[in-house]
């Protein structure tokens, strides 16, 4: 049932965080998994349906009726990439400035770039949507209590928060307070990166052919090793490029998530040393002939 209250409010945010903000402040004591079909009817949405075909290479998986209140997915889709589809066309829904219906497309549901008004508005709705299945508050706490990063917690925070891996894995490198940054590789080739706001300017992206790894881990353990620097960041020559550490984590399908670390700590200190050695070191050459 809608919640007249609620949809006053939202009437006034224009952003998909002050639309979080409100939805959060009427229910408070949400908890994971985010029930996003009963609240997408509370909040204006008078139908979920099936598209009247299955998803295909470049087809909609959503579709929102936006004066109609109406979001169809495609049937078949996996729960986790439905709750999506559907958390996603919500935000189209609220969002005021997002006028029109909606056909969005499997590309578009992983839209984080804004260099065109298109992108910018499905950038805006996958915001919406992840921050509404995975609430700030509530994620970070999670994360916290699964202690320091590995890559596999990404699988355990998926299925608490019925989420795709990809969802887990944007959410994770944006709110991560670690320098991470995580890679998913199919069939030899990056399909995708999501950098950690710290994270150094990788040297990869989708599409690019894989750097080299080691032997993947098993769901329940992956053991960090060293990486070639080169490989994955963009260096210069005159700075000193950053210790890399990767964990590799086997997927079913042949594919891969590598989590790419670097202990900001410990470039910290040696950012200091480095500095501290060049400041003391005796200069020769200097003196002069009396």
């Amino acid at each position: 049932m809608q919640n007249d209250a609620l949809s006053t409010e939202l009437a006034a945010c224009t952003s998909p965080e002050t639309l979080l903000a409100t939805i959060f402040k009427y229910h408070p004591d949400l908890q994971a998994p985010v029930p996003v079909e009963p609240l997408a009817l509370e909040l204006g949405i008078v139908a979920l349906r099936d598209l009247d075909r299955d998803a295909a290479s470049g087809a909609p998986i959503a579709a929102l009726d936006k004066p109609g209140g109406i979001i169809r997915t495609a049937p078949g889709l996996p729960p986790q990439r439905r709750r999506f589809a559907i958390a996603h066309a919500l935000g189209h829904h609220l969002l005021a400035a997002h006028t029109g219906a909606r056909d969005c497309t499997m590309r578009d549901l992983a839209e984080n770039r804004r260099d065109t008004a298109h992108r910018k508005e499905e950038m805006q709705a996958n915001r919406f949507a992840a921050g509404l299945l995975m609430p700030k508050p509530l994620f970070a706490a999670f994360v916290a209590g699964l202690g320091k990063p590995a890559v596999a917690h990404l699988p355990v925070i998926a299925t608490a928060y019925d989420v795709t891996l990809d969802a887990a894995a944007s959410r994770y490198a944006d709110l991560t307070q670690a320098m991470c940054a995580l890679v998913f590789i199919k069939d030899g080739m990056v399909r995708l990166v999501r950098p950690s706001r710290s994270f150094p300017p990788l040297a990869i992206t989708r599409g690019d052919p894989a750097p080299p790894t080691p032997p993947s881990g098993t769901k329940s353990k992956a053991s960090w090793v060293p990486a070639e620097t080169r490989d994955w960041l963009v260096t210069t020559r005159d700075k000193r490029p950053p210790k890399l550490s990767l964990q590799t984590l086997a997927l079913a399908g042949g594919g891969a998530l590598i989590m790419l670390f670097v202990n900001a700590a410990a470039e910290r200190r040696a950012d200091e040393e480095a500095e501290k050695f060049a400041t003391e070191r005796p200069k020769f050459g200097d003196g002069r002939r009396g």
